[in-house]
């Protein structure tokens, strides 16, 4: 399972597990395990109240042509499968993933599994740096593993050196979680990569914002301002 990076409208990048190609195929598998029940089922039926003709296959099966098109919009990028194995569609902008991307994924799923036994797909996945198979180059997705997804509580920032037991920013309360992880992320990019150019600028930027939705002044540095609204929602969290 490899880290990518997903950089925001915002300038903002986080971080996610790419799925492993043999993560993808199970996840396939199990749906198909799930269409093959749905059209066991339709065998009895038929047999059982004597129905049948084309009207009827037509009807009953429209939910298996649309099968994943369906799923993955109702259920915000997974299908069964991708759900019993933890993945996910996810935009590689990391905005929601809007219907016109789905609908490439859905149609070309005919090219990337069903043309030459899915080895056009599997092709592209493992030559494609984020892991993606046409449907995915085509929409702008990747599918991520969401398995071990933090919890509130390991988005902050929790350390021993805590000082205050008292926020100094009390509006850190306004915070929600997706504000708690982008400060995590951009802090965890700027250390990796200094704090400077890009990361810089990016940091920057996560500040202001946060300034700005904190209605907030301070003389802290953008780093140290970060770092204080975490401690401070920690303080206020627990």
């Amino acid at each position: 399972m490899t880290d990518i990076r997903i950089q925001t409208a915002q300038n903002t990048v986080l971080a996610q597990n790419k799925a492993s190609l043999g993560e993808r195929i199970i996840a396939t598998f199990l749906d198909l395990l799930l269409v093959a029940g749905y059209a066991i089922l339709g065998a009895v039926i038929v047999k059982t109240m004597s129905l049948g003709g084309s009207v009827f296959w037509i009807f009953y099966f429209l939910p298996v042509y649309f099968y994943t098109l369906i799923q993955e919009l109702a259920f915000n990028g997974q299908t069964v499968g991708k759900m019993i194995m933890k993945l996910k569609v996810a935009h590689c902008e990391g905005r929601d993933v809007p219907l016109t991307s789905y609908l490439l994924r859905w149609l070309l799923r005919l090219v990337d599994i069903w043309m030459f036994f899915g080895s056009i797909g599997t092709v592209s996945i493992v030559l494609s740096k984020k892991g993606q198979r046409i449907g995915d180059l085509a929409g702008n997705t990747i599918v991520v593993s969401v398995k071990n997804r933090p919890k509130i509580q390991d988005l902050l920032h929790k350390t021993n050196n805590i000082k205050n037991e008292v926020a100094v920013f009390s509006q850190a309360n306004l915070l929600d979680d997706e504000d708690i992880e982008i400060i995590r992320e951009v802090l965890a990019f700027g250390n990796q990569n200094g704090y400077y150019g890009r990361a810089g600028k990016m940091i920057m930027q996560t500040s202001n914002l946060m300034k700005k939705k904190l209605a907030v002044e301070t003389e802290l540095k953008p780093v140290q301002f970060l770092m204080q609204l975490l401690d401070d929602y920690y303080v206020l969290y627990k």
